[in-house]
């Protein structure tokens, strides 16, 4: 079966360069028919310039240390008018597919052309079009039984250490905002945490919009806590005919006018689809309580020993008025509201452990990055469409690391088709 230039892409040709993906029996000659040995194709240049940087081969019986540029075939040199570009003037090796027409050179300089095309297997290039074009759940999704657990679990921890330093550039924006200091930094994270996925833009807006301090000084009241976190969120600009708002109303304009403050828009805050546990309401009166109730809450969780530790100092109930309404104005038969199990864990695996993590590395404090890696993996796996898909395939996740990972792999690099960029993708390409 003949390989069509087609079938190759850029990115291909470039990783299989990168890895030496090709036929190491077949002696490398360039078109001048010089031997060629690869001692290092180079680092790859993500850059203007060329392709591969500091590599170093062996052509006839010197060996050259330098640039190379890749092309699929010779004339694209031409097309990209790199004949008039001085970067592209001391290259050690030009590598293409296909060799098609000779190229022209900066200022007549002159350097090796090499042609690949006949080293290359072409199982390599129907491997990644199958993956390219596979519609299943992952690209692999009908090899990945073939890999290696070690392959497996090495790209998962990986993946585990992606998600967890994903939120480090945001981090750094706030602590460059509050002057470095964590407390207001983890007060905006845990709140942006409470909104879980449908309501964080709206919880970190309410955060960011009220001052950490301002619940300081209110701390042994905890009517007018909640009456900053409900005015600020927009919510007591209604009428109400019930007590308990009518005096929410009453503290909050109370502090609005003492403290200049500008509540965000009701509208922000999502309700659809939404259990009523979950009720952005619920959350906030909650949020309400754990600021009431806790003081240096950054410092203790950082310098906590254990899980359990960091679950008692989130576990909170609501005030006495949330015990029998989801929402203002609509009541509801009397039940316990303390903050759940499943919602707390929640929060350790989306906001405690990434921020500890963090926190150890910009600190240079690795036990602390440590140890919110150890926490990861005793937390167990968590459960939902998306995980029992990966379990259908044969990978069974064992706590909330491989989860977590998973979940990084499928959004950042399945979703995407970066199987390059994958060890499990390497695996099958090879």
């Amino acid at each position: 079966m003949v390989i069509n230039t087609y079938n190759m892409t850029e990115k291909l040709f470039q990783y299989i360069w990168q890895h030496r993906l090709f036929n190491h029996s077949i002696q490398l000659q360039t078109i001048e028919n010089e031997d060629v040995i690869i001692i290092h194709p180079g680092s790859l240049n993500t850059h203007a310039g060329p392709d591969f940087l500091e590599a170093k081969v062996k052509i006839g019986d010197t060996i050259w240390a330098g640039n190379i540029e890749l092309h699929l075939k010779s004339s694209d040199w031409n097309k990209h008018l790199h004949q008039h570009d001085i970067n592209y003037s001391n290259l050690i090796l030009h590598v293409v597919y296909e060799y098609d027409e000779p190229i022209q050179i900066f200022e007549n300089k002159s350097f090796p052309t090499l042609s690949l095309k006949q080293a290359i297997n072409m199982n390599l290039i129907d491997n990644y079009e199958k993956l390219m074009n596979n519609a299943a759940f992952i690209p692999c999704a009908s090899f990945i039984h073939t890999i290696k657990e070690i392959t497996i679990s090495q790209q998962l921890d990986r993946m585990l250490a992606e998600r967890l330093e994903e939120k480090t550039d945001y981090i750094k924006e706030l602590l460059l905002r509050y002057k470095n200091n964590w407390q207001e930094v983890f007060y905006v994270l845990l709140a942006k945490g409470f909104g879980l996925h449908i309501n964080q833009d709206a919880f970190e807006r309410l955060a960011l919009q009220t001052p950490l301090n301002l619940f300081a000084k209110h701390k042994q009241q905890p009517i007018q806590i909640e009456a900053l976190l409900f005015g600020q969120a927009g919510f007591l600009d209604d009428y109400f005919d019930e007590i308990y708002p009518q005096l929410l109303q009453k503290e909050y304009a109370y502090l609005k006018k003492l403290y200049s403050l500008h509540a965000i828009e009701k509208h922000q805050w999502k309700f659809l689809r939404l259990r009523p546990a979950n009720f952005p309401t619920l959350r906030i009166a909650e949020f309400a309580q754990l600021l009431h109730e806790s003081t240096h809450l950054f410092s203790k969780i950082v310098e906590a020993s254990s899980l359990k530790e960091i679950e008692q100092l989130l576990k909170v109930t609501v005030s006495n008025y949330w015990l029998t309404h989801f929402t203002f104005q609509e009541k509801s038969n009397e039940q316990n509201k303390s903050m759940g199990k499943t919602f707390i864990q929640l929060l350790i695996i989306n906001v405690i452990i990434p921020t500890i993590f963090i926190y150890g590395k910009l600190q240079g404090k690795t036990a602390y990055s440590d140890k919110a890696i150890e926490w990861i993996r005793q937390i167990p796996a968590e459960k939902n469409s998306l995980i029992t898909q990966w379990i259908v395939l044969g990978i069974k996740p064992s706590s909330a690391a491989d989860t977590q990972a998973l979940l990084q792999l499928k959004k950042y690099y399945c979703d995407k088709k970066r199987c390059l960029e994958c060890s499990i993708g390497f695996a099958l390409m090879k």
